[in-house]
């Protein structure tokens, strides 16, 4: 009787495979992009501002919309944390992001994505 060959499976389905394994890990730590809290802003010239967030020590995390109107300025911010093998602090570290405008600051309001007014410090 003849040994029986072992099933080959192709390369491109391992890496698809992997790919897949490592999509549902992080979805499943991360369901969804995260929209961090800001905390204030300062003004470094009337066309630039900062924004302090709370983030996750590993995370990606950037500006993705700037609103702007005659009355306000709304800044959306998400940050997709990266997933921890082990259990972790669960303690934010503040980065500050760098928001241009299109027009002057002036008297307008900064708000973030869902309307709510961040205070100057």
């Amino acid at each position: 009787m003849k040994p029986k060959r072992p099933i080959r499976v192709p390369r491109r389905l391992w890496l698809a495979a992997v790919l897949v394994v490592l999509g549902v890990l992080l979805a499943a730590q991360n369901s969804t992009v995260v929209f961090p809290f800001m905390n204030s802003y300062a003004v470094v010239n009337q066309r630039t501002i900062t924004v302090k967030v709370g983030v996750a020590p590993c995370s990606w995390t950037r500006v993705t919309n700037v609103a702007e109107t005659s009355t306000e300025v709304r800044v959306k911010v998400e940050t997709l944390p990266c997933p921890q093998l082990g259990p972790g602090t669960a303690e934010l570290v503040v980065r500050e992001l760098t928001v241009p405008l299109t027009a002057d600051l002036a008297t307008r309001v900064v708000g973030d994505a869902n309307g709510q007014t961040v205070s100057l410090r």
